[in-house]
C-alpha cells in the first residue's frame, strides 16, 4: 500500500521530535563543544539517512517493497540489539 503524503509526513515529524530530543540531549551533557558538534552531526545524518531510505524504499515497485523493509527492519534492529547490549553492560 502506497503510503499517503499525510502519513510520510506524519513519521517524518515523529522522526524530527525524537532526534531533536536526542540533540537536546547531548547538549545538556558536559563535553567538549567538538564532540558535542560531531554527536549533532551524527544524529543529522543517520536522522536524514533512515529518511531518505524509507522514501526510496517506497518509491520501489509494490513487489519488492515488502521484502526491502523486511531487511532494512532487521538492519535497524540489529542496531538496537548492540544498543541493548551496551544498555544492559553500562
Amino acid at each position: 500500500m502506497e503510503e499517503s503524503n499525510s502519513t510520510r509526513k506524519k513519521i517524518k515529524a515523529e522522526e524530527k521530535v525524537a532526534a531533536n530530543s536526542l540533540r537536546t540531549l547531548v547538549y545538556s551533557i558536559a563535553m567538549s563543544v567538538e564532540d558535542k558538534v560531531v554527536l549533532e552531526d551524527m544524529i543529522n545524518k543517520l536522522s536524514q539517512e533512515a529518511d531518505a531510505m524509507l522514501d526510496i524504499i517506497n518509491d520501489i515497485p509494490k513487489k519488492y517493497r515488502r521484502d526491502l523493509l523486511i531487511g532494512y527492519k532487521k538492519l535497524l534492529q540489529s542496531s538496537l540489539d548492540a544498543v541493548n547490549r551496551r544498555l544492559t553492560n553500562s
